[in-house]
C-alpha cells in the first residue's frame, strides 16, 4: 500500500473508533470517556500503520509502535483511575444542559469527531516512522530519539504520579503544587507529554 492509502486507513480506523466510543458515551451519559480513550487511540491507530506498512525497517517499527504502546496504554490508565467515579466533565455537563435535546448530535462532532481528526494529524509522525525505508537499521538517532522519549515517559509519569499524591492530602486543599519535579516546570506532566 502506499503511504497515502496507509493514512487514508488511518484516519478511517480513528472515525470507527471514535464512533464506537461515542455511541458508548450516549449509553453511559458520558462524554468524559473519549479522555481516558485518548492515549489507546493512538496504540490503535499505530497499530494499524504498523499491519498495513508493507515498507520500513521492522527494528524502527517495532521501537514505535512499543513506545506508543507504553505511553498510550499509561496515559489511558492513569486518566481512567483519575476520573473513577468522578462523573462527566463540567464542559461536557455544559453543553448538555446548554442543549439537551441536540447534546447527542453536539458531542459526536465537537468531541468525538474534533478529537479523531486532531490524533489523526497527529499520529502522522508515527506513520512516517513505520513507513519509511530509509534508514534500513537503527541509527545513532533512534537511540537519542528513545532516550528522549525516555526522558518525556519519566516526567509525564512521576509528574502525574506526584500530583495525584499531592491532591489525595486534604492538607493540600488549595494549594499549588511546587514539589519533586514541579519544582523545576510548572506542568512535568504535559512538559514530559511534548517531550514524548
Amino acid at each position: 500500500m502506499s503511504v497515502y492509502e496507509v493514512a487514508a486507513a488511518g484516519l478511517g480506523a480513528t472515525m470507527a473508533y471514535m464512533v464506537v466510543l461515542w455511541l458508548i458515551s450516549l449509553l453511559l451519559r458520558n462524554a468524559s470517556i473519549v479522555d481516558i480513550f485518548w492515549g489507546p487511540g493512538f496504540v490503535a491507530v499505530s497499530g494499524v500503520y504498523l499491519s498495513l506498512s508493507e515498507h520500513g525497517y521492522s527494528g524502527r517499527q517495532l521501537l514505535t509502535a512499543a513506545l506508543v504502546f507504553a505511553w498510550g496504554l499509561r496515559l489511558g490508565t492513569h486518566i481512567l483511575l483519575r476520573n473513577a467515579g468522578e462523573g462527566e466533565d463540567f464542559r461536557y455537563k455544559l453543553w448538555r444542559e446548554q442543549s439537551p435535546a441536540t447534546f447527542w448530535i453536539r458531542s459526536l462532532f465537537q468531541v468525538f469527531v474534533m478529537q479523531g481528526l486532531i490524533m489523526w494529524v497527529v499520529s502522522a509522525p508515527l506513520l512516517a516512522a513505520i513507513y519509511n525505508e530509509q534508514p534500513d537499521g537503527l541509527r545513532a538517532t533512534d537511540v537519542l530519539g528513545a532516550a528522549i522519549w525516555g526522558t518525556g515517559f519519566f516526567f509525564e509519569t512521576v509528574g502525574d504520579w506526584q500530583l495525584t499524591r499531592f491532591k489525595s492530602d486534604p492538607a493540600n486543599a488549595g494549594k499549588v503544587m511546587d514539589r519533586g519535579l514541579w519544582r523545576y516546570t510548572r506542568h512535568p506532566n504535559y512538559f514530559g507529554d511534548t517531550t514524548l
